[in-house]
């Protein structure tokens, strides 16, 4: 039987499944008498407090196995329950509607579900799995009842669940799970975010895995390309394991390669860094050996809270990352919300095309407070080591004087306040729509660098929203059009004087290595998991050779054709890359 889910950990797992399951305890409403309204504010303020030591316990756990940033996916559940709209809420309708704790932190955590739910962010999204997390942890002090599934594995095993909680994964002991597939979860929830870092395979979103899988069943995880097969023939068996020891071979030989430059076999040196979006990946960047951050997507700070970050916050987090990667640079990328990444507490028009919309920098323009804010905590941040600002969604010179002019502004209040900032900080544009793509030589006139935002810029140059399930196939990186565009910024940018790199997701991509090193690339800019596959390719050719391929690539008319030819390149050149 064969699924097919979101690969999120790379790597191949084969054993037995252990069956999660996460019931919640039962939690029917019951009626108090007023004498018993105490005792039971008691019981339920008893069960949080041995919910908050349990939470401390693991944090302390996951701290030793992970660092500081892996442990902090459960600074949200301490806080969760020191919340008055969860704790006292709780309380007050105990003593009101003379209800039992059970049944009234039921209700209050539901809501808070549904809320996180509802949302079109899918970053909210997942944080509903946290909530879900507390109030079961909570419930099952308040029944007397607390299992830890994961904490029975009794042998090494593959886990299979609907969904695995901060808490699950925490308990996890890696050396008797092999791998994890879950019904739900995305590449940003914390159980994908817990595999990579405990590279662990891992594939989520397979829907009805937990319904089909039985306990001690035989499967296969596929991390890499995101297949999961229950009770395999043998011959499949046989197959899979063929594959996962070719996988095993090519990942020991990636490590010898960690710590030397990435240089082609002529000698061409190439920036190689890594993209992250949460602080918990910072350990990830140092076991793959990360020269600096490509690209620090800020967003996550702004949609999973309930209200906009201070400028104390903002400047917390980045020093916090910038410091962890000294002596190499993070490039922070400015809010870019909009689209369909929109915070609960921000209010939106209504807009009949919003990707084409009020996004990315436009909507900054707007909302200048939120602006000045983030840009104010990233020179801040500049202090503690090297830090790039790169601007979303800029199309035109216009828009990009725009973003000069508050970061000109934001240094001199700094100045006037007497806080320290870096004044040097190098500005660069993202390339991620058409127009910039041609007026690249323009732009970097007025630039530090370029990164190209290829996700974006494939939407807008082909018109195919690549969220829309009926036009995916539509969606080509190889298409001749946006092959010409990125071609042309790298020209453009470099007889400007300045540096190109790419940060959207064609710059993981083994079949495009060749094709944007031979392009004149000069910093690729990828998922931490990525980073040693990628350098090993850049490490084994001449850059002449990678100048040929990219020749014979823009020569052929259609995604098609390119995506065959650079298949076939890979194939030959590079056969232990599994694909």
């Amino acid at each position: 039987m064969r699924l097919r889910g979101l690969p999120v950990s790379p790597g191949i797992a084969i054993g037995s499944v252990f069956l999660v399951a996460q019931e919640v305890p039962q939690a029917g409403a019951r009626r108090l008498s007023a004498a018993e309204v105490a005792a039971e504010r008691d019981r339920f303020l008893r069960a949080v407090e041995a919910a908050q030591r349990e939470i401390r316990d693991l944090r302390e756990h996951l701290a030793k196995s992970l660092g500081e940033q892996g442990a902090a996916i459960f600074d949200m559940h301490e806080l969760l329950l020191t919340d008055q709209a969860v704790v006292e809420a709780t309380v007050r309708r105990i003593e009101r509607d003379l209800l039992n704790a059970e049944h009234v932190f039921t209700e209050i955590m539901e809501r808070h579900e549904r809320t996180l739910e509802e949302s079109r962010s899918e970053l909210f999204q997942q944080r509903a799995a946290d909530v879900r997390d507390v109030k079961r942890r909570v419930l099952r002090h308040l029944v007397g009842d607390r299992r830890t599934a994961l904490t029975k594995l009794p042998e090494v095993g593959i886990v299979v669940a609907r969904e695995l909680t901060p808490s699950d994964t925490a308990a996890m002991d890696p050396k008797r799970v092999l791998g994890f597939a879950t019904d739900l979860g995305g590449k940003t929830s914390h159980a994908a975010i817990m595999a990579r870092a405990l590279r662990i395979p891992a594939v989520v979103g397979l829907h009805c895995l937990t319904a089909l899988a039985q306990p001690g069943d035989t499967i296969i995880v596929d991390g890499l390309s995101g297949e999961v097969v229950v009770r395999p023939r043998p011959s499949t068996l046989e197959q899979f394991r063929r594959r996962q020891q070719q996988y095993l071979r090519f990942t020991a030989s990636l490590e010898k390669i960690r710590d030397l430059p990435c240089r082609t076999l002529d000698g061409k040196d190439v920036e190689l860094s890594a993209n992250i979006e949460l602080p918990e990946e910072l350990e990830s960047l140092r076991h793959f050996g990360a020269y600096g951050i490509g690209l620090y997507r800020t967003e996550y700070l702004y949609l999973a809270k309930p209200g906009p970050p201070t400028e104390e916050e903002l400047y917390q987090e980045f020093a916090r990352v910038v410091k962890a990667m000294r002596p190499h640079s993070v490039i922070i990328r400015t809010l870019d919300i909009g689209g369909d990444k929109k915070p609960d507490w921000m209010p939106f028009p209504e807009e009949q095309n919003p990707f084409l919309g009020l996004r990315g920098v436009r909507l900054c323009f707007e909302r200048e407070e939120l602006f000045r804010t983030q840009l104010r905590a990233i020179l801040r941040a500049g202090t503690h080591g090297a830090v790039k600002i790169l601007f979303p969604m800029i199309s035109s010179l216009t828009d990009f004087r725009r973003c000069k002019a508050f970061v000109d502004q934001a240094r001199e209040e700094l100045r006037r306040e007497g806080k320290p900032f870096a004044e040097k900080v190098e500005l660069g544009v993202m390339v991620e729509v058409p127009s910039a793509a041609i007026a690249a030589d323009v732009l970097a006139r007025e630039a530090d660098f370029l990164s190209i935002g290829t996700n974006d810029l494939i939407q807008y140059t082909l018109a195919v929203d690549r969220g829309n399930e009926h036009i995916a196939e539509m969606y080509r990186s190889f298409d001749p059009a946006v092959l010409r565009l990125i071609k042309e910024t790298i020209e453009k940018g470099h007889r400007s004087g300045v540096w190109v790199g790419m940060c959207g997701e064609m710059a993981g991509d083994p079949l495009a290595t060749l094709l944007l090193l031979g392009l004149g690339l000069d910093e690729f800019s990828v998922s931490p998991v990525m980073l040693l596959e990628i350098k090993r390719m850049i490490r084994s050719v001449t850059f002449a050779e990678a100048e040929q391929v990219a020749r014979w690539a823009m020569e052929l008319a259609t995604a098609q054709e390119v995506e065959e030819f650079l298949s076939e390149v890979v194939r030959r050149r590079f056969p232990d890359i599994l694909m």
